[in-house]
């Protein structure tokens, strides 16, 4: 029985009112999604049809390279972001903090989890709030699903207050619940009413399923700002869900999902460089995050890897691993001779395999280099 088995499963009961059942359901669920979650290792997406070509004449030093980009309009050092990972219980409070401490200590956006919890029982709010406080400087997103109102929405975002918010898409794993929706009308329509009633950037995102072109386009004709592509290749909701009921569910379904390089190509094709594209999922590599980058990805977000290693090593372990992960960035772009990320998505790339016949059937070129750039504006 390995460590992870022997840790302590989150108990059934929450010190709240037992009159409200759902929200009960909620919070238990937050903690048992993180207890789970840890048991599987922070995935890798397949971007090995994506191949670089070597520069072995870059006129380059790696001090000279710069990693800086714009996202939603603002100009950051770096192109990660901490992607959205929980809140509403104590545990989850602690990992906000943390995480809030390295984004602040590292300069990144991050992304609070679903904050309906806290919406629907007041006593989850500083566990939201907590980030905020940590990193009162700090870019913030707010986070709540499809369901969402303008209401809602805007009181997510008062919350934390919220340089932007995240919209969730989560059927595959909704479905998967025993207590989850299975009920999706209407999602797009909510959606272009947050976007006109509230006065930050909306980000679209999803969860590890992926975003299709024709989703992207849909999204695109709404006015999101960002789309965040959340492709198969991290944290794997059904597998968790499967976990959290002790029983198989849709084994047919357990490899659902479009890959993270393909649903990245997809939505950057569908978006024509008018709305920022982030690659999420399965992101935790360098090379990978190179691979993104060059293909026209505006930032990259990492979830289930800082909380991976924040629970093992902790938070300045963290910081370190994601300090080493940027200067390897670096690297890579002399390598290919790109000294800034515009010059990056200029760099000849060669698209095979799977990958290259996928956007074949889809009516793609895998030759063709989509002009999406996100340079860096001094």
């Amino acid at each position: 029985m390995t460590a992870m088995n022997r840790r302590k499963r989150p108990g059934r009961k929450q010190l709240i009112p037992r009159k409200n059942r759902d929200k009960r359901i909620r919070l238990r669920r937050k903690d048992e999604h993180l207890f789970f979650a840890q048991g599987q290792r922070p995935g890798f997406a397949d971007f090995t049809d994506i191949h670089f070509i070597h520069n072995c004449l870059p006129e380059l030093n790696i001090q000279g390279v710069t990693i800086c980009t714009s996202l939603l309009g603002k100009v950051h050092r770096s192109p990660l972001f901490i992607n959205a990972v929980t809140g509403g219980t104590r545990r989850a409070s602690k990992i906000n903090a943390d995480l809030a401490w390295v984004a602040k200590k590292s300069s990144l956006p991050m992304a609070v989890g679903s904050q309906l919890v806290a919406l629907d029982y007041p006593p989850a709010i500083p566990s939201f709030k907590v980030v905020r406080q940590v990193n009162p400087a700090g870019e913030i997103w707010a986070n709540l699903g499809g369901y969402a109102t303008p209401e809602q929405a805007r009181r997510a975002i008062e919350m934390v207050n919220a340089d932007a918010l995240q919209i969730h898409l989560n059927v595959p794993q909704e479905l998967a619940m025993a207590e989850g929706d299975t009920s999706f009308r209407g999602i797009l329509n909510r959606i272009a009413e947050i976007v006109v009633q509230v006065n930050v950037p909306v980000i679209v995102k999803e969860v590890g399923f992926g975003i299709a072109r024709e989703e992207a386009q849909e999204l695109k004709k709404i006015g999101v700002a960002a789309i965040d592509v959340g492709g198969k290749g991290g944290t794997n909701f059904i597998k968790i869900e499967q976990s959290r009921q002790s029983k198989a569910l849709y084994p047919s379904l357990q490899d659902w999902g479009l890959p993270t390089a393909i649903t990245l190509i997809e939505s950057l094709t569908a978006t024509g460089g008018k709305v920022d594209i982030f690659a999420a999922g399965g992101m935790a590599s360098a090379l990978n995050i190179a691979k993104a980058l060059a293909l026209g990805a505006a930032g990259i977000g990492l979830a289930a890897w800082p909380v991976y290693i924040l629970l093992k090593e902790g938070r300045t372990a963290l910081l370190r691993k994601i300090q080493a992960l940027e200067q390897e960035l670096r690297a890579i772009m002399l390598l290919v001779g790109a000294a800034d990320i515009a010059k990056l998505q200029e760099v000849p790339l060669v698209i095979t395999g799977f990958t290259a016949e996928w956007l074949r059937q889809r009516g793609l070129d895998p030759g063709a280099r989509a002009p999406f750039c996100h340079p860096c504006k001094r």
